[in-house]
């Protein structure tokens, strides 16, 4: 039996491993978009503070060691690019090299995980505007901190805004975290949350509710966050952490059933204009199962 997977770190390289357990003889091949298959993703904002200073202890395993101890067959920074249910096969590029081929299965797994909300906004895509998902964006944070970022905007003050926002308190940059809605952690009660925020404020972290970033402007000195309310944010970094979205292409192009989205992950809550007020997503989420 021949299992492809396609995605790596938590769901993706687990579900390799447990394959394996459960058949010796089963040729199983991961394949993943990046350049590592299993890394601690709760550990990236900590790397940026300096925390976890060695890159290499957020590294679970490597394609090598999976290799070796359960006979995997790991392709790294290469993408699915298409399924094909009828012939069993999917369409693969090799990124470095751009060659195209296609791989049968037997059975397919796909776990290529959740990616990070960038709405259209002006500016998103300017340089030191980051998400944070993989290590390779912790990289690219830690050098722009590294460099000597001194002021920082925290777009969304979910976990990964929150502990973004802690690291970089804690490598001495000036930080402000932007919330739509009145409190931090949305989904939490606010007798909750509240004694959270005072820390937060205790640290040295400014917070900006109930207002909404609704552009990113470059300036000589580095960039800013214009808001809906007409305050304007100057920093040198932007991190935009306002929820994520599945990594369902692939499934929905090839006719699998799906479950319905609740939503791209920033009607709520998230410190960014949003297509529907705070008060009719908040009805809608209650309505949800």
């Amino acid at each position: 039996m021949k299992l492809v997977i396609v995605g790596g770190v938590a769901g993706g390289a687990s579900a390799a491993a447990r394959a394996r357990r459960l058949s010796e003889d089963a040729e199983i091949v991961v394949i993943e978009r990046g350049p590592d298959v299993s890394f601690a993703n709760c550990g990236l904002p900590y790397h940026v503070g300096n925390v976890i200073p060695d890159r290499e202890k957020l590294l679970v395993t490597t394609p090598g060691r999976l290799r070796e101890r359960f006979g995997l067959d790991v392709r790294t920074m290469s993408e699915v690019e298409a399924i094909d249910r009828q012939r069993k096969v999917v369409r693969v590029r090799d990124i470095a090299t751009g060659r195209v081929y296609d791989e049968g299965y037997d059975k397919l797994i796909l776990a290529p995980g959740a990616a990070p909300v960038r709405p259209p906004i002006p500016g998103i895509d300017l340089p030191n505007v980051f998400t944070l998902r993989t290590l390779t964006d912790a990289d690219r944070i830690k050098a722009a901190v590294d460099a000597g970022v001194r002021e920082a905007v925290i777009v969304g003050a979910g976990f990964i805004g929150l502990e973004v926002a802690e690291n970089l308190v804690h490598r001495g940059v000036a930080t402000t975290v932007v919330q739509l809605d009145r409190q931090i952690r949305t989904p939490f009660d606010a007798e909750m949350t509240t004694p959270l925020a005072a820390c937060l404020r205790e640290n040295g972290v400014r917070l900006v509710f109930r207002d909404t970033a609704e552009g990113i402007r470059a300036t000589p000195g580095g960039m800013e966050v214009q808001l809906r309310s007409g305050a304007v944010l100057p920093a040198q970094l932007v991190v935009v952490g306002v929820g994520v979205r599945p990594e369902n292409r692939l499934a929905v192009e090839a006719g699998l059933e799906t479950g319905r989205a609740a939503g791209c992950g920033w009607t709520t809550g998230c410190g960014l204009l949003t297509p529907t007020s705070s008060r009719s997503a908040t009805r809608s989420r209650r309505r949800t199962p």
